[in-house]
């Protein structure tokens, strides 16, 4: 009778503690994981070659740090595009904000910052601290095509601008993908004159002829950026990218060279 009693107690503990444990197991199955473990996350360095500045004929080389956060609920963190939020309006419709840095422009070589000492006169162009709204449609296997427009926060008599533009996946394998992307620059009256207009002060400094720039479209951008996987977690990024400006920034004095190159190679870690 002792035995059966026993036996009873042992098997009841165990199917209560069976079911604990199960109850357990299925709720931390049913909690969504911490906002940092469901983040996707890429750490990278590498280099990379630009002009000097908007439509210069010199290139200098400069470092490419990359840090990427996306996380679950819309927050982001991009070393390129600053920090934000996405919003999903619907299956196919979303919309960013963001705040992020734009750093000027120098009138010297001076180190790793934009500038030309081809532009001695012109003076600078302090950096700004830019806030950026953005909406988008997804185009299913086309890609998407978003509209950013950045308002300077700082600094705000540089003027406003804005970038339309397409990004597509034009092959994705295991190991290899394949992006391009096409868009067009547009600028206001205070922006484009900015960047590509020359005062009658600047003129007087620089020795380049006096030049208004409207608002208006200013530039044309096209690039394409392979990833090779070398394994889950370590891969490697190469853009090579294309700036042709047109219009009212085409006619600027100080646009030594109409088309511009720019391009990189990074080493990245994901988790």
């Amino acid at each position: 009778m002792k035995h059966q009693i026993k036996s009873i107690i042992v098997v009841t503990l165990y199917c209560t503690l069976a079911s604990r444990m199960a109850s357990a197991e299925q709720l931390a199955q049913a909690q969504p994981k911490a906002p940092l473990q469901a983040s996707q996350i890429t750490l990278g360095l590498g280099a990379g070659a630009m002009p000097r500045y908007a439509g210069s004929d010199e290139y200098r080389a400069v470092p490419v740090p990359v840090l990427n956060i996306v996380t679950p609920s819309g927050f982001f963190f991009d070393s390129s595009q600053g920090a934000g939020y996405r919003f999903d309006l619907s299956d196919m419709l979303f919309a960013t904000t963001a705040i992020s840095y734009d750093p000027g422009r120098k009138d010297s070589n001076d180190g790793l910052e934009p500038g030309s000492a081809k532009l001695k006169g012109m003076g600078e162009i302090k950096g700004s601290v830019l806030a950026k709204v953005g909406a988008g449609i997804k185009l299913g296997r086309i890609g998407t095509f978003t509209i950013d427009v950045s308002q300077p926060v700082s600094n705000r008599e540089r003027g406003l601008s804005a970038v339309a533009q397409l990004n597509s996946t034009v092959l994705s394998l295991t190991k290899d993908r394949v992006e391009i992307s096409g868009g067009v620059s547009f600028g206001s009256a205070k922006y484009n004159q900015t960047y590509f207009g020359v005062s009658a002060i600047q003129s007087r400094n620089s020795g380049y002829a006096k030049y208004k720039a409207d608002s208006g479209l200013n530039a044309l951008n096209s690039s394409v950026t392979w990833t090779h996987n070398l394994s889950k977690t370590w891969s490697v990024s190469t853009m090579l990218g294309v700036t042709h400006y047109v219009q009212k920034a085409a006619s600027s004095p100080i646009v030594l060279a109409k088309t511009n190159y720019s391009g990189f190679t990074t080493i990245n870690y994901s988790f």
